[in-house]
């Protein structure tokens, strides 16, 4: 007899049940901070991509010949002039948004110093971009301060990203970057 009350008898007891209820609450406790963290890690991908391919385009522009169009004379080496931020401020992709995100416009790419440099973004994108050269800079003199700012969850904290370049003295284009603060705010 006590062998078939012990049959009837299945299941969990309710001290088993909280104990798994409880180790699932640590188990999202500690997950869910981690992957909001990844979450917007991989938003500043977008930020090291872009500038290394302005980085790249300056390079590029810096090594190349340009001519005076009245003349025909060599220029001094200098790269592309100042044009920036784009799209607007540094925050504009949250101007009442949840998701913070730029949406593209072409004609914000269609300024000289981003068409020298070979750079625009065609997607929704986090991060609002700066180009700072001092036409004046030539030569062994000219530098250059790329900068991604994005504010990735809209509490007007700015991560920020940038590339500091100049000119060696063998006429190379030399960088030090990128410099970050407040990486994933």
């Amino acid at each position: 007899m006590l062998q078939r009350l012990r049959k009837k008898a299945s299941g969990f007891t309710l001290i088993e049940l909280m104990i798994v209820v409880a180790i699932i609450g640590i188990l999202a406790a500690v997950a869910i901070p981690a992957f909001i963290k990844y979450i917007r890690k991989s938003k500043t991908v977008e930020a090291t991509e872009g500038l290394d391919k302005v980085k790249t385009g300056a390079k590029q522009y810096f090594q190349a010949d340009h001519y005076n169009t009245t003349d025909g004379t060599i220029l001094p080496k200098q790269f592309p002039a100042s044009v920036g931020p784009t799209p607007g401020a540094a925050n504009i992709c949250c101007s009442g948004a949840t998701a913070p995100k730029c949406t593209p416009d072409p004609t914000d790419w269609n300024q000289d110093g981003w068409r020298e440099l070979h750079f625009q973004l065609s997607e929704p994108h986090y991060f609002s971009w700066d180009w700072v050269a001092l036409p004046a800079n030539t030569n062994l003199t000219a530098n250059f301060t790329i900068s991604a700012y994005g504010d990735l969850d809209c509490d007007t904290t700015l991560s920020t990203y940038r590339i500091l370049g100049s000119v060696d003295a063998e006429y190379g284009v030399s960088t030090k970057g990128p410099i970050t603060i407040n990486e994933i705010e």
